[in-house]
């Protein structure tokens, strides 16, 4: 087992220095800036400030291909494989722009994934095509079963999230991709796609053996990078099937030769990219992933299950309802504390320099790696008295 599995996890604290001021539990809505992430910024500014346009090459153009490289380390993926691009929305225009769906076609999604991806589909509805949304019992999760049902000889994308943000439950993405693929004598080319915003980096995934077609994800969350960049898998047999309509040239094979009269797309998955990147964006998503893969998902998965633990074991004992899987093998580092205000719980939790989120009916809690078990007490410690202020 290499030194990367058993990270001391106290001295990497120190390199998020917000910890020292705040109570921060809310990184599915935002990572933690850190020291490196600092630093690479600052190497991009710098090299901005020397060369000017010379900085592209071979310095932005080469981080270009280091986020890539490292995503696709992340998720067991080639670097082919893998689009920069800008946010997931762009990814699913690019995708949606790909699928040739015709009037009765359907696609297959959860009303407990990230509306996005919904409504990106939705918006094909004036084309005849039906987005089928597969409601919740219990606002948890969504069971396998209703896949089953739902999809049907006329589906031709199933889109769903691997961790919900709303509830943390961890879905087994590799049961849908066989339900997905193996159903009968199903549609041919039916494809899952998988946004992984709220789990990559977090919760490890080998996207070959879970047997996903596409998968999105970004550097605003788990894996370390701030705002400004998406990260899109396109499997290696699928990319020459997508040409999308979305395009611009940086999807092009012959970028540099400024022709307006072709559009030739690139023979891998950058041919989903569009515009010119934030290379800002590049630079700290790319030092993000360079310490998701040295620490390991595995072991930030290993250190991010004892911090929910004990998270969930400590509301659970001073009597909160908690809408979160039972089960600690499915539940990610997202907790939900339902609240009749959540609003004003949020704002009272930051008087006290404790910083999580709110969503409809509960608060939010999402700690990471560099949390530790004193903030979780402090954070508990802090709603019991907000609740008592509250009267109830």
């Amino acid at each position: 087992m290499t030194e990367a599995a058993h990270p001391d996890w106290s001295s990497i604290r120190t390199g998020y220095p917000t910890l020292a001021r705040k109570t921060y539990l809310s990184s599915c809505s935002l990572c933690l800036l850190s020291d490196r992430v600092r630093g690479a910024l600052h190497r991009y500014i710098d090299s901005w400030s020397e060369h000017g346009a010379a900085a592209w090459v071979p310095g932005w153009i080469e981080e270009i291909q280091a986020v890539r490289r490292e995503f696709a380390a992340v998720i067991n993926a080639g670097e082919d494989e893998v689009a920069v691009m800008p946010s997931i929305s762009a990814c699913l225009a690019a995708i949606s722009s790909s699928l040739d769906l015709s009037e009765g076609d359907q696609v297959v999604t959860t009303e407990l994934d990230f509306p996005t991806v919904a409504q990106s589909f939705l918006a094909r509805a004036r084309t005849g095509v039906e987005t089928r949304i597969l409601r919740s019992g219990d606002r948890v999760s969504i069971d396998l079963d209703q896949f089953e049902a739902a999809i049907g000889e006329r589906t031709a994308i199933v889109a769903t999230s691997r961790v919900y943000f709303t509830s943390g439950y961890i879905q087994d993405v590799a049961a849908v991709a066989s339900i997905v693929h193996g159903k009968g004598a199903h549609r041919k080319g039916r494809l899952l796609l998988v946004d992984d915003y709220q789990a990559t980096g977090q919760v490890p995934i080998d996207v070959k053996a879970a047997g996903v077609d596409i998968l999105l994800s970004g550097g605003l969350k788990w894996l370390l990078g701030g705002p400004g960049i998406a990260y899109m898998y396109v499997r290696r047999e699928l990319i020459p099937q997508l040409s999308p309509t979305v395009a611009g040239w940086f999807g092009n094979r012959h970028q540099f030769s400024f022709n307006p009269h072709e559009m030739v797309f690139r023979d891998d998955a950058a041919r989903f990219e569009t515009g010119t990147p934030s290379v800002a964006a590049v630079y700290s998503g790319a030092e993000g992933l360079r310490t998701v893969n040295e620490l390991t998902p595995e072991a930030i998965r290993g250190r991010t299950s004892e911090v929910a633990s004990h998270l969930v074991s400590r509301l659970r004992e001073e009597g909160f309802r908690l809408r979160t899987p039972d089960d600690p093998a499915r539940h990610a580092s997202i907790t939900m504390v339902e609240v009749e205000d959540p609003q004003a719980v949020v704002a009272a939790l930051a008087r006290r320099d404790v910083v999580v989120d709110a969503r409809p009916g509960a608060v939010r809690i999402s700690p990471y790696f560099y949390n530790n078990l004193e903030d979780i007490e402090t954070a508990v410690s802090a709603l019991v008295e907000i609740r008592e202020e509250l009267g109830g």
